[in-house]
């Protein structure tokens, strides 16, 4: 049994994840992360072919096997799986699993915290998209549909203060360079905390900390303020100086204007912000994950412990790289 803690309640239904997870639930461009009403669920271990842990108790009612499209330019899985748990407390709606290779069968039950399968490389993803499961709430008639998933209630709420004047040039230490993404801790830039959970801050126009920016700048249409409340339709929302979106809900805001980003002078695809338990960080700094470009572009042009220039500009007002 994993500790846990409650990322989420939909429909009176309370989705747990191991407590050393970190999640994301607007950093994705599927829909049910736009509506608010999934969590991707990222466990500590971060490999491929690992333990997928049960969100709630109850028993399996339905297991789909999909088989996946083209091959991708990095190596991925040939099929994905949606798994369904009928939770104890309920009767017609269930919790559905996506991207986990399951190890148990229709008829089975589970407790939180049992593994439930490994997971899996999913063509769903994008090359910079790390080991992770994707949870939602929905009637058990809807399976086949994320649009009918039920939006999370607000659990966690972020006392408005005031943040620092940051700048849009930050220095980046460097701790992680893969094929697909590039890893580190930007000093300088305001965070938000919550309990014992962290992230890089959204802001307001009077440099106001709203909450913890959830999302991928400027790659994805959308994005959300994990903590935010009371907070208008039409704020612009504000990282690292910049102007990044505006709030469309209560929580959740749309991209523009876009941003660009460039890593000692090199662009990058984009930045990708999650929620993460403080034991990641380093130094109280959150990490920050960069994207490239193109698949395995900075393998050969940074190193893990290089200390980088990271600027962020937007595309109204791009500053040209060399």
């Amino acid at each position: 049994m994993h500790h846990v803690r409650v990322l989420g309640i939909a429909s009176g239904i309370k989705i747990r994840a191991p407590d050393d997870a970190y999640f994301s639930f607007y950093n994705s461009p599927y829909i049910s992360h736009g509506q608010g009403s999934s969590v991707d669920i990222y466990p500590h271990h971060q490999s491929w072919s690992d333990d997928v842990v049960a969100p709630v108790s109850g028993k399996i009612i339905k297991i789909k096997k999909m088989k996946m499209g083209i091959p991708k330019e990095f190596t991925t899985d040939d099929y994905d799986f949606a798994l369904g748990i009928r939770p104890d407390s309920s009767e017609s709606d269930i919790v559905r699993i996506m991207h986990c290779d399951p190890c148990v069968r229709i008829g089975d039950t589970v407790e939180i915290g049992d593994s439930i399968g490994i997971t899996l490389r999913s063509r769903f993803f994008n090359y910079w998209t790390g080991p992770h499961y994707h949870v939602e709430v929905m009637h058990e008639d809807s399976f086949e549909r994320s649009s009918k998933s039920y939006p999370f209630d607000q659990l966690y709420q972020f006392p408005k203060q005031k943040g620092s004047k940051q700048s849009a040039d930050i220095e980046d230490e460097v701790s992680e360079v893969t094929e697909d993404y590039v890893k580190g801790f930007p000093k300088g830039l305001d965070h938000a905390t919550i309990g014992d959970l962290i992230g890089l801050a959204a802001a307001d126009t009077h440099s106001t900390i709203l909450g913890i920016l959830d999302g991928g700048l400027s790659h994805y249409k959308q994005g959300g303020i994990v903590g935010g409340y009371d907070l208008k339709k039409k704020t612009i929302v504000f990282f690292a100086f910049t102007s990044v979106g505006t709030m469309s809900s209560s929580n959740r805001f749309l991209r523009g204007p876009a941003i660009t980003s460039f890593l000692d002078g090199h662009q990058l695809r984009g930045l990708s912000c999650f929620v993460y338990p403080t034991l990641y960080t380093r130094r109280g700094i959150p990490p920050l994950v960069l994207v490239p470009r193109r698949h395995d572009e900075f393998k050969r042009l940074v190193e893990d412990g290089d200390v980088c220039q990271l600027q962020i500009r937007s595309k109204n007002n791009t500053v040209k790289a060399g």
